[in-house]
């Protein structure tokens, strides 16, 4: 019987009719939970109280990434960059909100609270297609903010260490989260998990139980095993504060 794995309900009381992709299909989605009833599937999509809906706040920012990570590569040149929030220059590479939203008070700040529970959502849907394993108490607090905008919880995003981008094509055009044994270890040992999407690399804490403790732990990890992506993390809490444009590149 499929249970819900963000309200706990059951097929006896809610549907299970559409198909919940762990990433925005207007992202290149293509994975499928499952345990995701329709209105919850249908709750990540609907904007609230005027601003960008959980699932559209993450693909607003990171579609941005993606198309300047293809546009000389594999991107169609009749394939448009649209964006309801941005405006931008594509040559001169900016992106800036749309005015109406600029002058919107705490916008950004909000705009980067869903980015967050985006990534939290994408980790755990992923985390029962791969792995089966969402249901876990630890994972108590993520539904209680992706789903439910209770409390607020850090995600960061790893400096990079050179004035290059890494990624892998196919996952940009297709993204997709991995568990491996590696990741494992570092999950059970320090309760963060990393992972990249179109070019950036994100950290999420897996458990809210001692995490300022574990995130000291965990940032002397990656500093002494000398992470090749990078060895120091930046919060973010406004948008702003993940550098989706790449300009890193230019200093």
């Amino acid at each position: 019987m499929k249970l819900c794995i963000w309200c706990s309900k059951s097929e006896k009381t809610v549907s299970f009719n559409k198909l919940a992709h762990t990433f925005p299909q207007s992202m290149g989605g293509k994975n499928i939970c499952t345990n995701v009833c329709d209105d919850c599937n249908k709750f990540f999509g609907d904007k609230q109280s005027g601003f960008p809906a959980v699932e559209i706040a993450l693909k607003e920012v990171l579609n941005l990434s993606k198309f300047l990570l293809l546009q000389k590569d594999d991107l169609s040149k009749n394939q448009r960059l649209k964006s309801e929030y941005f405006n931008f220059n594509i040559q001169n590479r900016v992106f800036k909100f749309k005015l109406k939203y600029k002058l919107r008070k705490n916008f950004q700040q909000e705009f980067g609270r869903r980015f967050r529970r985006g990534l939290f959502k994408v980790f755990l849907e992923e985390r029962e297609r791969q792995i089966g394993d969402a249901h876990n108490e630890r994972f108590n607090f993520i539904r209680e903010f992706s789903r439910y905008n209770l409390n607020d919880y850090p995600i960061y995003y790893i400096q990079p260490k050179f004035g290059a981008i890494f990624y892998n094509l196919d996952d940009v055009k297709s993204p997709i989260i991995r568990f491996t044994e590696h990741s494992d270890k570092v999950d059970k040992e320090y309760r963060f998990y990393s992972y990249p999407i179109n070019g950036h690399n994100f950290v999420i804490p897996t458990s809210n139980q001692f995490m300022e403790e574990r995130l000291k732990s965990y940032k002397r990890h990656i500093q002494t095993s000398d992470n090749a992506f990078g060895t120091r993390l930046i919060p973010i809490e406004n948008i702003e504060d993940l550098d989706f444009r790449f300009d890193y590149m230019n200093k």
